[in-house]
Order: structure tokens, then C-alpha cells, then sequence
């Protein structure tokens, strides 16, 4: 939940966690996760900060987004709307999650 009103296109929160290789998260029961790059994803499950709590929503008001700073990547949730205090933020997490939630 937003505890101030937030713009659009205003840095929430980064996503954080520990940097594992894909066949080492598939491997793992629980998973909170995001997509690195096509070999590495970012685990928060122990080591994670306040992004990994953003909820799913087919129509968010942020994104994940990616950037590079001295090499390494950084993940971070980005508001699309202006967000009111009270309000949920929200990401949509992917095709393989709402695949996984209908089936």
C-alpha cells in the first residue's frame, strides 16, 4: 500500500534479492522471484526488500523495470498512474504466473 501519494513514473521500491542461476531456482519449493536475463533470476525469498510484496494485477499500476549501473543489473518497480495513499501497488507478474493460477 502506498503510504504517501506517489506521481507516475516514480522509482517505488528495488527489487533485491539473491542473484541464482535459473536451474538453481527451479530446484527451490517456494519462489519469489524476477527474471535477470535469460540465465540468472533474482530470488527475494531471505534476502529481499519491500518490492517483492507488490501483488499481481491484470491491469498494475507499476512495472518492473531493469537497468544497468557499472555493469550490474538493477531491477526496480516503476509507477505507470499517479498512485493515492491507501492504494495497492501493483505489477503484473507474466503469463507463466496467470497460466499457473488458471490451470
Amino acid at each position: 500500500m502506498a503510504d504517501m501519494p506517489i506521481e507516475r513514473d516514480t522509482l517505488i521500491a528495488q527489487y533485491v534479492g539473491e542473484v541464482i542461476s535459473r536451474a538453481m531456482y527451479r530446484e527451490r519449493e517456494e519462489k519469489v522471484r524476477y527474471p535477470v536475463n535469460t540465465n540468472e533470476v533474482i530470488d527475494a525469498r531471505f534476502i529481499g526488500g519491500i518490492a517483492r510484496f507488490a501483488n499481481h494485477s491484470c491491469s498494475p499500476n507499476c512495472v518492473m523495470e531493469r537497468w544497468e549501473v557499472g555493469g550490474e543489473t538493477c531491477c526496480g518497480i516503476f509507477s505507470v498512474t499517479a498512485i493515492n495513499k491507501g492504494e495497492e501497488i501493483t505489477i503484473k507478474y507474466g503469463r507463466a504466473f496467470v497460466r499457473d493460477q488458471v490451470s
